[in-house]
């Protein structure tokens, strides 16, 4: 095999290895299992949010429509070591991070422009189970 074939098995080799790197959030991955009643004070309406334990940070969870939930942890990708954790701001529909003001789409978790953090936020699965319980899971 001459010297440039050499190079090029070797560079690829380098790029499927990066391919295949997790580039996971800086918040690190913790299990979540459990199940809420959709049928809360706050959860019952269309727009309605609910903060659990759970999680790094706690998890928000944010009902869009009649069947479709968001979760998130409310730890800030950027700052969570600071105690850096979201709040849902129902006048921008955006989570803000308290402590550096990074702020993130309700219905991806991703930052918005101008954000110090540049990670979504860790994201759960909400699955309705029956009409009035919700998994949140991952």
């Amino acid at each position: 095999m001459g010297n440039w074939s050499k190079k090029m098995c070797l560079l690829l080799v380098v790029l499927v290895f990066d391919s295949c790197v997790d580039r996971e959030n800086p918040v690190p991955y913790v299990r979540v299992n459990f199940t809420v009643p959709t049928n809360t004070y706050n959860l019952i309406h269309v727009g309605g949010y609910e903060y659990y334990t759970g999680g790094i940070g706690g998890i928000i969870v944010y009902r869009l429509d009649m069947s479709t939930f968001y979760a998130y942890d409310r730890a800030c990708p950027y700052d969570w070591q600071d105690d850096g954790y979201v709040v849902y701001n129902s006048a921008t529909l955006q989570l803000v991070c308290e402590v550096c003001g990074s702020t993130f789409g309700i219905l991806d978790g991703a930052p918005m422009n101008n954000s110090k953090a540049k990670t979504f936020l860790r994201s759960y699965n909400a699955r309705l189970i029956d009409d009035i319980t919700l998994h949140i899971f991952n």
